[in-house]
């Protein structure tokens, strides 16, 4: 099978290829994804292998990694990620824990290589990454495979059932499979799992929560007085929708201040030319010097990776994005943690189970339109109270639904042993 595998990915490389080229999304990590580069550990230890594919992914596996490594030390632990942000980020929080490497493009004969390299007792790979030579190499040599965190969204899995064939055989490979939820565990299985191998472990993005505010609102320029209202990863189309909110209500509210994080960092200089078209100055969040942003026309824009969780603390309204344009979603459950007014558009798909929770309980907004997001803008600046109870009705609901983590080391622990 092989061979089949490595023609399929062939073909689905030269199709990505000019994809990549033209978005400017050809980095150098590229090339070592053919194994160049990769450094045999010297001492005797075998290797925990965890696989993030990017920014969320990695963010979402941490805290597991700090708990795998509590549990069995006398294992090293490798991360891989795919995109150049997700290695930034892995690298910035592993420094002198754990080696962060590039992921292997799916040809037999490199993951060969990966595998006898890293020398892994265990695979684990974040959110239903699934690749057919990987698995089946790492199957071969007796490597259990664990998917953690799993879910199946509805375009993942329309498309995953269009190559069934496929995937029913790459899936009887994987020892375990911790899902996110009971529709994701129905789905997986229907896509070929063994039901014998599929768990709920639920979300671990309820336990990957910072503890409290690491950036002072005074360093970005804030003063105690003033609104912060945070529109959080970001995509394109939402941006203006962000500013021209703004500006309908700075007038009525002068101490709002608006700092927008697109979810593409690459994407700063694009926001900084929408806002002076706009009549608005603006700031980089890299170039902050903590001098007061006294004019209520300047937006500061995020333009670093892993520093959105931190700010949400010193938000007082919050919009997470590519849910008004753009599909699917973003991770909602940050700036809810700390208790915000949390505002959705609706195409929240690759979050329905976290939207329904929250919603539910009363702790989070939806709104559809642009119209509707200036409307509970106001309402929330203008009902300091209504803040309060919905951040309180949040926090329950991430009371509830914590545990994740303890559940999937567990599951790890009857693979490894104690």
């Amino acid at each position: 099978m092989f061979i089949v595998y490595d023609i399929i990915f062939l073909i689905f490389a030269m199709a990505c290829l000019p994809y990549l080229i033209l978005k400017g999304k050809w980095h150098a990590g590229l090339w070592t994804r053919f194994g160049s580069g990769l450094i045999k550990d010297s001492g005797e230890k075998r290797t925990i292998w965890v696989h993030a594919v990017s920014v969320g992914e990695v963010l979402v596996v941490l805290n597991l990694v700090q708990k795998i490594r509590q549990k069995f030390p006398r294992y090293n632990i490798v991360l891989s990620t795919v995109t150049a942000t997700g290695h930034a980020l892995a690298s910035r929080e592993l420094q002198g824990q754990s080696q962060v490497i590039y992921a292997p493009l799916d040809f037999s004969w490199v993951v060969r290589k990966y595998i006898a390299v890293l020398n892994p007792v265990l695979y684990i790979s974040a959110e239903t990454e699934i690749w057919p030579n990987l698995f089946t190499c790492l199957h071969a040599r007796n490597v259990p495979i664990v998917e953690v965190n799993g879910r199946i969204s509805d375009q993942a899995f329309a498309g995953y059932r269009k190559v069934s064939f496929l995937t029913r055989r790459v899936l009887r490979d994987v020892r375990l499979l911790c899902m996110q939820s009971r529709e994701d565990a129905r789905r997986i299985i229907r896509l070929g799992a063994d039901a014998k191998k599929v768990r709920v472990a639920g979300n671990l993005k309820f336990d990957n929560l910072a503890k409290g505010p690491a950036i002072r609102k005074d360093a970005l320029g804030f003063s105690g007085e003033d609104r912060v209202f945070i529109a959080g990863s970001t995509y394109p189309g939402e941006e203006e929708i962000m500013v021209e909110a703004y500006r309908s209500l700075k007038a009525e509210f002068p101490r709002l201040r608006l700092v927008i994080a697109p979810r593409r960092v690459e994407r700063a200089d694009e926001i900084a030319r929408l806002c002076g078209r706009e009549g608005l100055t603006s700031r980089r969040f890299s170039d902050n010097s903590g001098k007061r942003m006294v004019d209520a026309r300047q937006v500061l824009i995020v333009d670093q990776i892993g520093y959105l969780r931190d700010l949400y603390a010193l938000a007082d309204v919050v919009f997470v994005g590519k849910s008004l344009r753009g599909r699917g979603g973003q991770n909602m459950i940050e700036p809810l943690a700390f208790g915000k007014p949390t505002l959705v558009g609706p195409h929240t798909e690759n979050f329905r189970d976290v939207v329904r929770i929250f919603m539910s309980g009363g702790a989070l907004i939806e709104v559809r339109t642009p119209q509707a997001l200036v409307w509970q803008l106001r309402d929330l600046l203008k009902d300091p109270q209504r803040c309060v109870t919905i951040g309180q009705a949040a926090q329950t609901e991430i009371a509830k639904h914590q545990g994740a983590t303890e559940t999937t080391v567990k599951a790890i622990e009857e693979i490894l042993g104690p």
